[in-house]
C-alpha cells in the first residue's frame, strides 16, 4: 500500500511539473489503480498531451466516469483533437454549467476552438473570454497560449496580419515557459501563415527552428512538422521531394492513427496522381479516407472537384467547387472560399461557358484584390498552371483585366516569369524555349553548363537525325568550323551528364554521324505548342503560351530568327483578327487590350501602337494613356 501511495506520489509530482515523459514510464513500472480517479486523470492528460490519442481516451473516459473535473474538460478537448467535434460540443456545452476557476476557462478555450472547426460564429467570443479571464487572474503564461489559439483562428480565416500580431505578443512569452509544446504549436501556427503569405524563406527558418522541439516531444510532433514541409516543398517547387515525403507521411500516419496528417498526405498525393493523368489511381487514393472512416475535409473536396474537372467533368467540378465555396463561407475560412471560387471559376471556362466563368471570376479576383500580393500567389499557386489560360483569357477581358492587375498587381507575370508548376510522372522531356532556355526530365529542371545545350534539344526535337554540321550551320554559322565542332561535343556531353545518358543517340556512318532524340522520350516543346494553339483557334491559351522570344540567348543564327519570325507572325496575325473584329464592334476597351497583346508579340508594329493610344484617348484615363505615351516614346527612341 505505501509502495502504492509512492507510486501516485510520484506521478502527481512529475504532472505538476509538466513532465510527460515521467509519468509515463511511472505508469508504466506500477500501473494506476483503475479506481484512482485522479491518477487515472494524470495518465489520460499525459497521453493527450504526448499526442497519442487512442491511448488516452480509456482513462480520460475512467476519470471522467468517476467524477475528476480536469479529466472532464480534457476528455472534450480529446473528442476535439480527434475529429468527434459534435460529440466534443456537445460534451462542453453539458459540463461547462458546473465548472468554475482555470477549468472552466480551459473549457471555455477548448469550446471555442470545437465551434471555430465547426465553423459557428461565436468561436472568438468563446477564446477571447477564455483569454481575458487567465489575464484578469494574472496568468500571462496561459493568456499567451490563448493569445496562440485566437491567432490560430484568425489564420484559418484569413486575418493573417491579426495572426501575426497576436503571435508576436505571444511567442516571448511561450519562449520563457518551461513546457516547449505551446510554443512549438505557436511555432507551428506561424510557418503556416508564412507559407499562406508566400513568406517561404522566413517558413523555412521556422521550421528549423521547430524542428529540436518536435523531435524532443516524439513522433505524433515530428509528423505534424513533416507535413508542413511538405507542403512548403510543394509551394517552392521542390516536387521529388514533396512526392516522397508524402508516401512517408501516409505509412507513419496511418501508425500512429494521425487522421488529420492522413488526410493531407492521402488528399495531396491523389491531387498530384490526377495532375499526372494517374486518374484511377488517385480516385483510389482518395478513397482511402473513406477507409479509414473519416470525412472529407474542405481541402479534400477541392481535390475530388480538380479531380473531376481534369476527367473531362467539368460541369460536377463547377457544382463541387461551389458547394465548398459555401461550406467555407459558412465556416469564415476566406482562403478556402477564395480558392474554390476562383477554381469553380476554371470550371466554367473549361465548360466553354465564358459569361459565368467571367462572373465567378471577377468575384474571385475581387477577393484576391483584397489580400497581400504574395498571399494571392500563396492562394493560386498550387493550380497556377492549370488556370494560366484562364488568367490569359482575363488579361484580354475589358471587365476583368483591372481586376486581374489588382488582385495580382503585375499580370506580366502571366507571360511566364513565375516557375511553371512541375508536376510530372514517366519518362517526358520538355524544352522550354520561349523566354527561357530549360530542359524538364520527369518534371525535374536540368542543370545544364552549355549555354548551347537547350538549343540542341530543340533543334533535334523539330530536325532529327542532324548531322553534326547542320547542327552547327544552322545554331553557330558564324564561329569557326572546330571551335563549334568543339561545342556542339560540349553540349552532346552536357545533355548527357545532365539530361541522360540515353536522350541523345548517334547513329549512320562513322565518317558522318546523324543524331537524333530518343523515341524512348515523351517530346513537348513548347513553341510548338503555342503554334497548335493558334491553329485550334484557342487563342487565349497561345497568349499564355508564348512567354517570350524563342531562344533568347542564342544570337546570329538564321534558323532561329526564321523560328522567331514564324512565331511572332502567326500569334500576331491571330491577335490582328481579333483586333479588327473587336473594332469592327466598337468594343474600345478590348481594342486596347489587344493591341497591347499585338505589342507584347511583335514591339515594332507602330501602326498598332498608333491605334492603341488614339483608342486609349478616347475610353482610357490620364494615368493609362500617360502609360500609353511613355512607351510609344520609348520605343521611337
Amino acid at each position: 500500500m505505501k509502495e502504492r501511495s509512492c507510486a501516485a506520489a510520484r506521478l502527481r509530482s512529475a504532472f505538476e511539473l509538466g513532465d510527460y515523459a515521467a509519468v509515463l514510464t511511472e505508469a508504466r513500472r506500477a500501473p494506476p489503480d483503475a479506481a484512482d480517479a485522479r491518477t487515472q486523470a494524470i495518465l489520460g492528460i499525459s497521453l493527450l498531451r504526448t499526442g497519442q490519442f487512442a491511448a488516452a481516451q480509456e482513462p480520460l473516459e475512467v476519470a471522467t466516469a468517476l467524477g475528476d473535473p480536469e479529466a472532464t474538460v480534457e476528455y472534450g478537448n480529446l473528442l476535439r483533437a480527434t475529429g468527434q467535434l459534435h460529440g466534443a460540443a456537445r460534451h462542453f456545452q453539458d459540463v461547462l454549467p458546473g465548472l468554475t476557476g482555470e477549468l472552466r476557462l480551459r473549457a471555455l478555450r477548448w469550446y471555442g476552438v470545437t465551434r471555430q472547426q465547426l465553423g459557428e460564429d461565436d468561436a472568438l467570443a468563446l477564446i477571447e473570454q477564455a483569454r481575458r479571464g487567465y489575464l484578469a487572474s494574472g496568468d500571462r503564461r496561459m493568456s499567451a497560449r490563448i493569445a496562440h489559439t485566437l491567432a490560430h483562428v484568425h489564420s484559418a480565416r484569413g486575418a493573417f496580419g491579426l495572426a501575426l500580431k497576436l503571435l508576436e505578443g505571444a511567442l516571448p512569452v511561450l519562449e520563457q515557459d518551461g513546457n516547449g509544446r505551446p510554443l512549438l504549436s505557436a511555432l507551428y501556427t506561424l510557418l503556416d501563415v508564412q507559407v499562406e503569405c508566400g513568406q517561404y524563406d522566413l517558413a523555412s527558418e521556422t521550421l528549423l527552428r521547430a524542428q529540436p522541439l518536435a523531435t524532443q516531444f516524439g513522433d505524433a510532433f515530428v509528423l505534424q512538422l513533416r507535413a508542413r514541409q511538405a507542403n512548403l516543398m510543394l509551394m517552392t517547387g521542390d516536387y521529388l521531394g514533396y512526392r516522397e515525403l508524402l508516401d512517408r507521411l501516409i505509412g507513419d500516419a496511418e501508425a500512429l492513427g494521425e487522421g488529420q496528417i492522413l488526410d493531407f498526405a492521402l488528399s495531396a498525393l491523389a491531387d498530384h496522381q490526377s495532375r499526372t493523368g494517374e486518374h484511377v489511381q488517385a480516385v483510389r487514393t482518395l478513397g482511402r479516407l473513406k477507409t479509414h472512416g473519416r470525412a472529407l475535409s474542405l481541402h479534400s473536396r477541392i481535390v475530388m472537384a480538380m479531380m473531376a474537372l481534369r476527367r473531362g467533368d467539368a460541369a460536377g467540378a463547377l457544382r463541387q467547387h461551389l458547394e465548398v465555396r459555401q461550406d467555407a463561407l459558412r465556416r469564415h475560412l476566406a482562403p478556402e472560399a477564395t480558392r474554390a471560387l476562383l477554381l469553380a471559376a476554371y470550371s466554367a471556362y473549361g465548360m466553354n461557358d465564358l459569361p459565368r466563368c467571367a462572373e465567378l471570376l471577377s468575384e474571385a479576383l475581387l477577393e484576391l484584390a483584397g489580400h497581400p500580393r504574395p498571399q494571392s500567389w500563396a492562394t493560386i499557386g498550387p493550380e497556377l498552371r492549370e488556370i494560366e489560360e484562364m488568367l490569359a483569357y482575363a488579361r484580354l477581358h475589358p471587365h476583368l483585366a483591372p481586376l486581374l492587375q489588382a488582385a495580382l498587381e503585375d499580370a506580366s507575370y502571366l507571360g511566364g516569369n513565375l516557375r511553371d508548376d512541375l508536376f510530372t510522372t514517366g519518362m517526358r522531356l520538355e524544352i522550354m524555349t520561349l523566354g527561357q532556355e530549360l530542359a524538364l526530365r520527369d518534371g525535374v529542371p536540368c542543370a545544364m553548363r552549355a549555354r548551347g545545350s537547350v538549343a540542341v534539344l530543340c533543334y533535334l526535337a523539330l530536325h532529327p537525325r542532324s548531322t553534326r554540321q547542320e547542327v552547327i550551320a544552322a545554331l553557330w554559322p558564324g564561329r569557326d568550323p572546330k571551335r563549334a565542332a568543339n561545342y556542339f561535343r560540349q553540349c552532346v556531353a552536357d545533355i548527357r551528364e545532365n539530361v541522360g545518358a540515353d536522350v541523345v543517340l548517334v547513329e549512320g556512318a562513322h565518317q558522318a554521324p546523324e543524331y537524333r532524340l530518343s523515341s524512348k522520350a515523351s517530346v513537348t516543346l513548347d513553341s510548338q505548342r503555342a503554334l497548335q494553339l493558334v491553329a485550334s483557334g484557342h487563342l487565349h491559351a497561345a497568349v499564355a503560351a508564348y512567354k517570350g522570344e524563342f531562344l533568347p540567348g542564342l544570337e546570329e543564327s538564321e534558323w532561329a530568327d526564321e523560328q522567331r519570325l514564324r512565331l511572332r507572325g502567326t500569334l500576331a496575325s491571330a491577335l490582328r483578327a481579333e483586333l479588327r473584329a473587336a473594332q469592327l464592334a466598337g468594343e474600345l476597351r478590348r481594342v486596347v487590350l489587344l493591341a497591347g497583346a499585338v505589342l507584347n508579340v511583335d514591339p515594332d508594329d507602330f501602326e498598332t501602337e498608333d491605334l492603341r493610344l488614339a483608342v486609349a484617348r478616347e475610353v482610357c484615363g490620364p494615368a493609362e494613356i500617360a502609360r500609353f505615351e511613355a512607351e510609344r516614346h520609348r520605343r521611337l527612341n
